[in-house]
């Protein structure tokens, strides 16, 4: 028949062989899954920018080779923490020999949390607002310096200082009183030259 004339592509006959591979992290070594990272021991070890570490363990978090290792604040009976990736440090070293108790966590103080967050807040607007907007790398630079010694302020890329002076491009090498205040504008001047002076413009 047709179809019994009708030969069929043979198919080509594909090998399937499982593959087994291992990543190992370039700086990590074997050994390294051996470390017992017991909370309230000491460890040391080297980072994988060639500095130094140690302290006594806090947490470890195995999934993400994170270690939580804390010592001694300059406040009085408290603690820094350091977030360590092991996979990433060489010569750990975890002497379990003497293991101090991890007490339990100190309960939030929220009142104190919310008046950090708050000054954190005024501080990082003040700093925002003391950026100008499309101003030039020489008019930041100046109103850097002024703000240092005197209360500035940017009013488009104009800089105010005082409230009673201003200081204008795109030399910025001028001071021009637009208060009532005597004499603002001479000390805004010379505070401007010294500064300019310092930064060798």
């Amino acid at each position: 028949t047709m179809e019994q004339c009708v030969q069929r592509p043979r198919q080509a006959s594909v090998s399937r062989r499982r593959t087994h591979c291992s990543i190992v992290h370039p700086t990590s070594d074997l050994t390294r899954t051996m470390v017992d990272y017991n909370p309230g021991a000491s460890v040391t070890g080297t980072l994988a920018t060639g500095g130094k570490f140690q302290g006594e363990i806090f947490a470890y978090d195995a999934s993400t080779s994170m270690l939580a290792v804390r010592t001694p604040g300059e406040i009085s009976n408290s603690y820094d923490l350091k977030l360590i990736n092991v996979a990433d440090a060489k010569d750990v070293k975890v002497d379990t020999s003497k293991v101090n108790a991890i007490g339990k966590l100190p309960d939030i103080d929220d009142p104190r949390r919310e008046r950090r967050f708050a000054n954190a807040l005024k501080h990082a607007r003040v700093a925002a607002d003391n950026i100008g907007e499309n101003v030039s790398a020489l008019a930041q630079d100046v109103f850097d310096a002024l703000a240092r010694t005197l209360p500035c302020r940017w009013d488009a890329d104009v800089i105010v200082v005082m409230d009673e002076v201003k200081v204008s491009g795109p030399t910025y090498d001028a001071a021009k009183g637009c208060g009532s205040t005597p004499g603002a504008e001479e000390r805004v001047q010379k505070v401007l030259e010294h500064e300019r002076a310092k930064l060798g413009i």
